[in-house]
């Protein structure tokens, strides 16, 4: 019972110091971050929050947004994420900073856990470790800065932790790992992604003989031999990941490739690989950020000390701890980029999703600071050659303080400086009905005035026509207003309503009445002769209707209207892509379940060797995959 408790010790410690170093955001209680990446996610969290609360639906597409975004394709969309459900039970402002304490209770915790429970580190060492990652400033820095699809850089050592423990016979872990993958990914993005390429380094590291870490030994033989655990449950992952995830997959797939691929699509990423437009370390600025010199704080912070433990770990253990140094080298390498003798970002900059990697400071440091945090772990098990037990505690104990004493402070005061301003006062919902508005002439990136941004006028149910998103679609909503620098409303001359008669249809005088939903339209129209008929969202090939013709009029959405009467018109948004990715999504989750039932009841087995062919076969091929 004692043994226990002990061993619930470490994880309570890490909770208690990173709750501690969070409560100032935690305290702050309905203040905002004054920043054009926190209103962006805050807009995209509280649209989510409106459709489900509001409208009882999943929003697939939303109307308040760039004159109608196709939300299901936006890769930094969270309607499917788990976490989102944080700011739909608890408002987007505190759900947002919900959703960053879980991640950091989750690296720190799973730190510990993976460094104790797969790599064999002492408590000590293990505790170490779990505390320097769960309190690095990397991510209080990102939020800062308002990227809160970044904090997905601390699930990071929860993957490698399933990754070991599915190597070690855990089944289930290696189930957890493609939802896993899928939560990060949800709206994730380049964070994310660059997360699981550190994950398939290590994994691919882990083949070569004196490298494997995450994989047990072989009681059998001493001597040490190819492995290919480790690369087998992720690649095995990634596969399912892809397979589930198609509902999210196809959706982004057919958005971005039809507006000209992602390089055109992201807004403010360079368009090319040119030194001025890639924010890359030089060495000094690498290693200064690193162990805090001159009073640095960075993304790549962890201090002098676990620097200088993860250097005796690579010498003392190199065997265990090499698979790391080479890691950590690589990525070193990656974000110097051209600040190296060869650009190995560059050479990179020809693959999938790399090309849109133009800020490798952000990107690929934190594999950096999680690398130095794992490697100083290792070094505490030097302690264990002490003689007496109660000295090895005092100078273990001693070193976490230091380090702690070193880092609690940055973190702490980056979260006390994040929320500090006090939200607008939100004027009453429009009785006028849904329109958009517009700023002009305002920079798409912006945190003022308030009537320009998405969020504040979401909460009002008014359309913002250019929110600010990193992947925008072309927008041809007409405002019914724009929003000057003093936050005043101007009348668009151009605008004739959410839904109009085109003028040189004139004898339908009766003007129209639309209702809107997330994917839905309902328009209430009185026609007297045949007519086209606009209603002010951006066209979109998947809309469907129960009257007349739907076409692209100006790149709106527009019925040729045939038949006098009145009448009233429902519209429906039904993306194909998504449908066809969520039939793959539906028969990979049965066919994931079915295979775990088989296999847990033993007929997967008995099938591989007393069955037809076909099933034989397949039934190996799973097994094969499985153990």
């Amino acid at each position: 019972m004692l043994e226990r408790i002990r061993a619930f010790v470490p994880y309570i410690v890490i909770s208690i110091v990173i709750t501690l170093s969070s409560l100032p955001a935690l305290q702050s209680g309905d203040k905002l971050l004054l920043n054009a990446d926190f209103f962006q996610y805050a807009s995209r969290h509280e649209a989510l929050r409106k459709s489900v609360l509001e409208y009882h639906t999943l929003p697939l597409r939303s109307h308040w947004l760039g004159g109608g975004y196709p939300t299901v394709g936006d890769p930094e969309d969270p309607t499917f994420n788990p976490l989102a459900l944080l700011t739909i039970l608890f408002g987007t402002v505190t759900g947002l900073k919900l959703i960053v304490y879980v991640a950091l209770l989750i690296g720190g915790l799973a730190t510990y856990a993976f460094a104790r429970c797969v790599l064999g580190y002492t408590r000590w060492g293990a505790l170490f470790s779990g505390l320097v990652y769960g309190i690095c400033p990397f991510i209080p820095l990102r939020i800062i800065d308002g990227n809160y699809n970044e904090v997905y850089a601390t699930f990071l050592p929860l993957c490698l932790l399933l990754i070991g423990l599915a190597c070690r016979g855990r089944k289930i872990a290696q189930v957890m790992l493609p939802f896993v993958f899928l939560t990060m990914l949800s709206d994730g993005k380049l964070g994310a992604l660059m997360a699981i390429f550190y994950i398939g380094v290590l994994c691919l590291l882990q083949v070569l003989p004196w490298l494997r870490s995450l994989s047990p030994a072989d009681a059998e033989t001493p001597l040490p031999r190819m492995d290919g655990r480790p690369l087998k449950v992720f690649l095995v992952a990634v596969g399912l990941t892809v397979l589930i995830g198609m509902a999210r997959i196809l959706p982004a797939r057919e958005l971005i490739r039809s507006h000209g691929g992602i390089q055109q699509m992201l807004a403010f990423h360079p368009k090319s690989y040119q030194p001025g437009g890639i924010r890359a370390y030089t060495f000094e600025q690498l290693w200064k950020e690193a162990i805090g010199r001159e009073n640095r704080t960075g993304f790549v912070t962890v201090g002098l000390l676990p620097v200088v433990l993860a250097g005796i770990a690579l010498l003392a253990y190199w065997r265990n701890v090499l698979a790391l140094g080479i890691a950590l080298a690589l990525f070193g390498w990656i974000v110097l980029a051209y600040n190296a003798s060869f650009d190995l970002l560059k050479l990179l900059w020809h693959l999938p999703v790399f090309e849109a990697i133009y800020r490798p400071d952000k990107y690929l440091s934190f594999q950096i600071a999680f690398t130095l945090a794992l490697a100083g772990g290792r070094c505490f098990s030097l302690l264990r050659q002490l003689q007496s037990r109660w000295v090895e505690g005092l100078v273990a104990l001693v070193l976490v303080a230091f380090s702690v004493s070193f880092l609690y402070p940055k973190s702490e005061l980056i979260q006390r400086t994040t929320y500090t301003y006090n939200p607008p006062a939100i004027e009453p919902t429009s009785t006028d009905g849904f329109f958009n508005v517009e700023g002009h002439p305002l920079p798409r990136h912006r945190s003022n005035p308030p009537r320009a941004l998405a969020y504040i006028n979401l909460r009002r149910n008014i359309g913002t026509i250019d929110w600010y998103t990193g992947i925008p679609i072309p927008e041809h909503a007409e405002p019914r207003y724009f929003v000057d620098a003093s936050n005043n409303y101007t009348v668009n001359p151009d605008y004739h309503g959410e839904a109009f008669f085109l003028p040189a249809d004139s004898t339908n005088a009766l003007p129209a009445t639309a209702t809107f939903r997330p994917h839905s339209m309902t328009v209430q129209v009185d026609v007297t002769a045949p007519g086209v008929l606009v209603i002010n969202q951006n066209y979109d090939r998947d809309w469907h209707t129960d009257h007349g013709k739907l076409f692209a009029q100006d790149g709106r959405l527009a019925l040729q209207l045939e038949q006098p009467g009145q009448r009233t018109i429902h519209l429906r948004y039904h993306p194909r892509s998504f449908y066809a990715g969520l039939a793959v999504s539906i028969l990979s989750l049965i066919s994931l379940m079915a295979a775990c039932w088989t296999y847990k009841t033993g007929r997967l087995r008995r099938w591989s060797q007393h069955t037809s062919p076909v099933l034989k076969t397949g039934s190996r091929v799973i097994l094969r995959l499985i153990e």
